[in-house]
């Protein structure tokens, strides 16, 4: 595995943490695409062009893994929002797992789930991801 690993490392031209740091920012990213994508089949009117923009601009950066810098500053709020959305699910799933009532289940469940949803309401980057980068 680890010959492998070098071997991938080398032909990318990376170093672990530079390579570390691409995937993790396109998985996130890729995330993010297809969260968007599914709040908008479920509420038309929101992020009515996020995940196109999003698939979009991981494609450029497939192409040229340089413009990762430019790609990190304008995608803070969509990586944030996964963040907050990850985080929130890791916080109510004990609740769901253990004999928890149900009526608290879903309250500690909503109230970890607004703080995502806010930021998604209330920032318009996360619709307009990318207009400056391409």
């Amino acid at each position: 595995m680890i010959g492998k690993t070098r071997a991938h490392l080398q032909a990318a031209g990376e170093s672990y943490w530079q390579h570390f740091r691409f995937a993790t920012t396109f998985g996130l990213l890729a995330t993010a695409a297809g969260i968007a994508a599914l709040i908008h089949a479920v509420i038309p009117a929101a992020c009515t062009s996020t995940a196109s923009r999003i698939v979009r601009h991981l494609g450029h950066l497939i192409e040229d893994r340089g413009m990762i810098d430019a790609i990190e500053r304008d995608a803070v709020e969509a990586r944030a929002f996964i963040l907050l959305l990850l985080l929130a699910a890791v916080v109510v799933a004990p609740l769901w797992i253990l004999d928890v009532p149900t009526g608290l289940r879903l309250v500690y469940t909503i109230l970890a789930f607004l703080l995502p949803a806010t930021l998604l309401i209330s920032n318009p980057d996360l619709s307009s991801f990318g207009e400056r980068v391409a």
